[in-house]
């Protein structure tokens, strides 16, 4: 039935809050209104952002009649051509008893005209009287306690654009509930009044954009105490809902931000790409104080923070329109996310704190937060950045993901964490499988074991979350991402300012929070330990196609917010050819493969309290003694005890730790090694540093002998009681520059140093690196220890026998460690020990080298000899064999023991005090199990052979020298008695027995003996007597041999104060044998500290000077025009060395030519050269005449470096031609 205007209308009850009249703006309009509608309106997904013109409305039974009766009235009372559009330009906020809601509105003169209009029609069409009401578009609601986010709301909706659109429809809205589900109820559209207009305007139709597709019933499940999705399946990638939004160009032209069109990116020539994260922090004070913000500038600006794509985290539209408008910033980033929020036609950021991605290049992004709950933690979210075509020699896009995670170590907080990085990947997996990714930002994520160890026991979080806190880094590793600050680490491609300091804790090196060091950081902790925390990371899934090239921090030294800021520089490799680099095809023939530790065997903590039980972690008054003592020697080294003998010497000299000291693995027996570079020479440091070594006798330091070795000069110390080795490195700018010695590059020319300079400096170069390059120090220390224990007990813990030694040790497990972090991420010490001996076990000692291919990438270019079956390789130059005393008998010992472990760690109910042995029913645990590991040797050995040693002169340190001197000789015995019978096993114990009884300190004579087990090995056949009697025969051919050359050495042995044998024994013959524990170090050598000799301190080839040996027939350079050098000549050893090491130039191309003692001038090719002393084709460095190249247009080859002539091709040194140097 029509009614007319004048009719009387039978009034409709408008008293139903499950219906609504209201005006809808369309969808395209309100991105910026819903952004915030999103974060702070309650009704946000539930209702659309409108306009109410009558609600309550009338019932749903009614809704019918109401919507014909309102159409009619309208389209006669309405004319076409009346205005229909609407203007959205002020903020206004209504007071409620508990909370504030913010609003826009139309502006005060206009707000009674068209849709006042249309509500009294509405209103007089369903016969109600018509009433006032304040027509609004809510924003969102804050609680009125809160009067700063209040203030906040306010200012964020004053910046949204004005909202302006034409009116073609009223909607009519329902509330419905989806059957059989939880879900909150929504408004649905029912059906719309068309307004008369004569354009074509936008109506409210379905499917309804306010009403989110992911909507379900999970969706109203989230709770504030999260559980934990697995990181497999998709259950939890409902509550990832991304949203697609603009990407913002700078327009020179107009000197605006603009929307971008374009994605194409062209940049083939690009081999690299830089990314950084930086969380600025945003205050949450409004309004936030803005001093900080030209420092935060400058710091992204830095040039240690310049990249090509920048994830900021914390972002506030201040702080956005300050670094917008900045000239610097739109010259380096064309292109953000979002546009600055000052600008008129941008509206503002979604929260208080945001993500924003800034870039170099265009790119696509949407953008979802982690929690769709009202009130919420809303900033935490994640925005990912598809950059089309950027990897353009796959035409592959890479996908950046930029996060800020839920915050705080609690058991909701970490389950919270697990499952956001769970959806993300899940969506990444999903939507971008065939890319690369790179995700980054604040992860929050606690690392300090300072912060995680104790909090289980503090019930901060229970166990099971301590698991799962462990578990989101492999979570991600199982992704396919790898943490680029960890590989960077591995691969020694830090910044060298991120190493581990001495106070720090295992989890701390790298650290972005640091609030012992970073005020800002101070005042935003509430925790008591204020422990450092590496919260802020870059995750690359390289696909093939990025690899890790540099990592860095910025934002140190100069603190503007309280995180750091993180940057990652990354190479572009062609997945067609990634596998066929270097490093790639090195790392795939290396894999190593990750062996869980048995149940019984995982728990850390049960192997460091075995290893308490064994004595193989030092108490703290132990490590309290030994720093002390070390302070003390450094003191009187350098002579800072006494100042005045300090200042007088003038002598420029630095002494650290290295060895097993100075990387935290030592044990009570343990050394002190100590290395001095200083900038004289060995023989003036000797004589200096023995007088002040005299002279502090009463310290508690006394000279125990001098030890001359291939590796130069080394005094035996004692400090206070502690054995002590002191090696010194000539190398004088070094010492000048030893303040940046930490940061120089392996290359650096500095290092060019003569060779025995360079083997002394290279303990502690491979050290530093060793010890940067780590992924988790205390773990090492934990299974190095273990090894070691397992390694003496079973007898094969000394390289001077041709076995074991802390430095095989540390390589051996160095690269362990750093290929399963690569491998598997986060790795811990049983597992270590495990894969450890699982992989050396099978190792291929004969064919392959040993070496960390994270260093070397390629296999090193080194010259193995047939008396080098295990070749061991450090890091630095030269590439020397620190497995050069190995031999083939002692690596059949070395395989059958590692064998042998891994059987034992596999077997079923293994536990560790199985493994070493319980000591706790021994009284004195490591001698009493090494006393039973012993015995085990004499009873299991068919026969030995025992060098005997018997010494009763007055110097008790010739003594010691005696016994140094056949422990060396021993080993050349067993590798002579395993080639004249190679089908016995040989075995040496590496300690000494001795048959006295009463105490030793009591004897004034020595007497012990070296034993050398031989067993017929399981794949011999069995002999017959006449082949028994050949090989007996052979023996002791053998032994007789190695008796006579001792007895006849003068320089070490003599008759008259000592007595050495070598003969065969059964077992019942020395079966009364027992350790000799003798302390040789407790008799201080015989040297008079004001003697004047100091002629054997001298390390022969330490110095640059040599005499230039003279010919018969000298030869005199030709006549010349050009300039002759007049600088001293380059040593030999100088061009040995640049010839031999110098990647741009191969060895098998020169020729040496020296001087035969018999037979005169020979030569011979420079890569089968031989330097160690101890090799039987050694020949000395002042033999060597001259250097030339292979071949040349006459044969005889071109000469590049001439000691008679002074001509020198390779450095440019001595009389050569000026123009001719470097020529090679």
């Amino acid at each position: 039935m029509a009614f007319s205007r004048d009719d009387i209308i039978p009034p409709m009850s408008t008293s139903s809050y499950d219906t609504a009249l209201c005006i809808i703006p369309p969808a395209s309009q309100c991105r910026h209104v819903d952004g915030l509608r999103e974060v702070y309106d309650k009704a946000y997904g539930i209702w659309p952002p409108h306009i109410n013109l009558i609600y309550p409305f009338v019932s749903p039974e009614n809704l019918v009649q109401a919507q014909q009766q309102i159409q009619q009235c309208l389209e006669r009372e309405l004319e076409a051509n009346d205005a229909t559009s609407l203007e959205l330009n002020e903020v206004g906020l209504f007071k409620h008893q508990k909370s504030s809601s913010i609003f826009l509105s139309e502006a005060q003169d206009t707000s009674t005209s068209f849709l006042g209009t249309l509500r009294q029609l509405c209103l007089e069409s369903l016969g109600q009287k018509n009433a006032r009401v304040d027509f609004h578009l809510t924003i969102g609601q804050v609680e009125n306690e809160i009067l700063l986010l209040e203030a906040f709301l306010l200012a964020k909706a004053r910046l949204l654009p004005s909202l302006r659109f034409s009116v073609g429809a009223l909607a009519i809205l329902i509330r419905e509930c989806r059957a059989g589900t939880n879900a909150s109820p929504s408004m649905r559209l029912w059906g719309i009044v068309d307004i008369p207009t004569r354009v074509d305007v936008w109506k409210p139709q379905c499917p309804e954009f306010w009403i989110p597709h992911h909507q379900s019933a999970s969706f109203s499940a989230e709770t504030e105490q999260e559980e934990c999705d697995a990181w497999s399946g998709k259950e939890g990638n409902a509550f990832m809902h991304f949203q697609s939004g603009p990407t913002y160009a700078y327009d020179a032209g107009s000197c605006n931000w603009v929307i971008c069109t374009s994605f194409e990116n062209d940049i083939a020539s690009a081999c690299k790409i830089s990314i950084a994260s930086y969380n600025i922090k945003t205050d949450s004070e409004y309004p936030p104080e803005r001093d900080r913000e030209p420092l935060v500038a400058s710091n992204i600006l830095s040039d240690t923070a310049l990249a090509d794509i920048l994830v900021l985290q914390e972002v506030s539209d201040d702080f956005l329109s300050y670094f917008l408008n900045d000239t610097e910033v739109r010259k380096r980033y064309r292109f953000a996310s979002h546009g600055p929020p000052d600008q008129l036609d941008i509206g503002p950021l979604r929260s208080m704190r945001n993500v924003v991605i800034l870039s170099r290049w265009s790119f696509r992004w949407s953008s979802g937060p982690f929690h769709r709950k009202y009130m919420s933690p809303r900033h935490k979210g994640a925005l990912i950045a598809q950059f089309m075509d950027l990897l353009a020699s796959e035409r592959m896009d890479l996908v950046v993901a930029g996060v800020h995670l839920t915050c705080g170590l609690t058991d909701g907080s970490v389950a919270a964490k697990h499952n956001q990085l769970k959806r993300l990947t899940g969506y990444l997996a999903e939507n971008h499988a065939s890319s690369p990714w790179i995700v980054a930002g604040d992860f929050d994520i606690a690392t300090s074991a300072y912060t995680i160890d104790p909090a289980p026991k503090a019930k901060s979080i229970t166990e099971q979350t301590a698991v799962l806190l462990s578990s989101l880094e492999s979570g991600l590793n199982q992704a396919g991402l790898a943490d680029a600050w960890s590989i960077a680490r591995l691969e020694g491609k830090l910044d060298i300012t991120m190493g581990d300091s001495e106070e720090s804790y295992d989890g701390e090196a790298g650290a972005t929070f640091d609030p012992r060091n970073n005020a800002l950081a101070a005042d935003s902790t509430n925790t008591f330990e204020n422990r450092p925390q590496r919260y802020d990371r870059i995750f690359v899934r390289s696909h093939e196609a990025l690899r890790v090239g540099h990592f860095n921090l910025f934002g140190v030294q100069s603190i503007a917010s309280d995180h750091y800021g993180v940057r990652a520089t990354l190479h572009i490799t062609s997945p067609s050819t990634a596998l066929t680099e270097p490093f790639a095809e090195t790392a795939r023939k290396m894999k190593v493969e990750h062996k869980e530790a048995a149940t019984a065997l995982s728990d850390p903590i049960s192997l460091q309290s075995m290893l308490y039980r064994q004595d193989m972690i030092p108490t703290e008054k132990q490590m309290e003694v030994r720093q002390q003592a070390f302070e003390l020697l450094k003191n009187v080294v350098l002579g800072t005890i006494d100042k005045q003998d300090h200042a007088s010497s003038g002598v420029s000299l630095n002494m650290v730790a290295v060895g097993s000291y100075a990387l935290g693995v030592w044990t009570a027996d343990s050394d002190l090694d100590c290395l001095c570079v200083g900038s004289v020479s060995s023989k003036t440091f000797f004589k200096l540093v023995r007088q002040r070594l005299a002279r502090a006798r009463n310290r508690g330091i006394k000279i125990l002998r001098k030890v001359e070795a291939k590796t130069g000069t080394m005094l035996e110390l004692s400090v206070d009681g502690i054995s002590a080795d002191l090696h010194y490195c000539p190398a004088a700018r070094i010492a000048e520059r030893w303040s940046e010695f930490h940061g120089l590059s392996a290359s650096d020319p500095i290092f060019n140093l003569p060779a025995l300079s360079l083997r002394k400096l290279k303990s502690y170069r491979d050290f530093l690196y060793i010890q940067r390059t780590l992924p988790s120090l205390s773990a090492f220390r934990t299974a190095f220890r273990c090894i070691k224990l397992w390694a003496v007990q079973r007898g094969i813990y000394s390289s001077k026998f041709g076995y074991l030694s802390g430095t095989h040790i540390t390589l051996m497990l160095t690269w362990i460690c750093k290929k399963l972090r690569y491998q598997s991420g986060s790795v811990g010490p049983p597992d270590m020990v495990v894969s450890f001996f699982s992989y050396y076990a099978n190792f291929d000692w004969t064919n392959e080298l040993l070496f960390d291919a994270f260093f070397h990438e390629s296999r090193p270019r080194y010259h193995r000899s047939a008396r080098e079956p295990m070749v061991i390789l450090g890091y630095h130059a030269p590439h020397s064999n620190i497995a050069h005393t190995s031999t083939t008998p002692g690596l059949q010992i070395l395989m059958n023991e590692f064998r042998a472990a891994a059987d034992v760690l596999s077997s079923p109910g293994i536990t560790w005090a199985k493994f070493f042995g319980d000591p706790s029913s021994l009284k004195d645990s490591v001698q009493l199990h090494l006393s039973q590991m012993t015995e085990h040797f004499l009873a299991t050995q068919h026969s030995f052979v025992t060098v005997e040693m018997q010494y009763w002169g007055r110097t008790l340190a010739k003594g010691k020298g005696l016994v140094g001197w056949i422990e060396s000789r021993c080993l050349s015995l067993v590798v002579d008695i395993h080639k004249m019978l190679p089908e016995l096993e040989v075995r040496i114990w590496p300690t000494r027995f001795t048959n006295d009884k009463a105490d030793l300190k009591e004897l004034k004579e020595y007497h012990g003996c070296y034993l050398i087990g031989l067993t017929r090995s399981e794949t011999s056949r069995s002999s017959n007597k006449k082949e028994s009697q050949l090989a007996r025969q052979s023996l002791e051919k053998v032994l007789d041999r190695f008796l006579t050359q001792l007895r006849t050495d003068d320089k070490n042995y003599d008759s008259s104060t000592s007595w050495v044998d070598v003969s065969l024994a059964k077992p019942f013959e020395v079966r009364t044998l027992r350790l000799d524990n003798r302390e040789w170090g407790d008799h201080a050598a015989d040297i008079d500290p004001d003697s004047d000799d100091d002629d054997d301190f001298d390390d022969e080839g330490a110095e640059e000077d040599e005499k230039p040996l003279e010919r018969t027939l000298p030869q005199r350079p030709k006549p010349t025009a050009i300039p002759v050098s007049t600088s001293k000549l380059r040593p030999a050893s100088d061009v040995l060395n640049r010839l031999r090491w110098d990647p741009g130039l191969d060895p098998s191309d020169y020729i040496i030519g020296y001087e035969d003692r018999f037979l005169g001038a020979k030569e011979a090719n420079l890569d089968k050269w031989k330097t160690e002393q101890t090799d039987e084709e050694f020949i000395p460095q002042h033999r060597i005449l001259y250097f030339k190249k292979k071949g040349g247009d006459d044969g005889k080859g071109e000469l590049v470096w001439e000691r008679a002539t002074r001509l020198d091709k390779v450095f440019g040194s001595g009389a050569g031609p000026m123009d001719r140097r470097y020529n090679l």
